[in-house]
């Protein structure tokens, strides 16, 4: 192995590792440490507005409790978009940046790197 290809190599498994603690810390922050009551029905929010459902009829209070309800899982949707791609956006480009880079230097002609990719076209051609 040339000092080219364990260059290479230790930045490969930084790069894993890196991206390993990424995820770890990220997690451990934007999930798990955060109050899952808030995700649900019983969030004071929620339980504010279906206070709010006064009605004589009781299918108009199902019905008003039952919005009060969606709005706010649509609304908790649409704010996990935001810690997912915070999760897993860094690691991504990581990845896609390094296989980039891999990718350039087998196109350089560096020995020392094979990608598993197929033969040129000009390999398969008969003469």
């Amino acid at each position: 192995m040339t000092k080219n290809a364990t260059f290479r190599q230790t930045l490969r498994w930084i790069g894993w590792l890196a991206c390993a603690c990424w995820l770890a810390v990220t997690i451990n922050y934007l999930i798990f440490q955060r109050d899952p009551d808030q995700f649900s029905f019983r969030a004071p929010v929620v339980e504010a507005e279906m206070k709010n459902c006064t009605s004589e009829d009781m299918h108009q209070r199902y019905s008003c409790k039952e919005q009060a309800m969606l709005s706010h899982e649509r609304l908790m949707f649409v704010e996990a978009l935001i810690p997912t791609a915070l999760v897993f956006a860094p690691p991504l480009l990581v990845w896609l940046l390094a296989r980039r880079l891999m990718r350039r230097s087998a196109r350089r002609g560096d020995e020392d790197y094979n990608p598993d990719l197929p033969p040129s076209i000009k390999k398969w051609r008969v003469k």
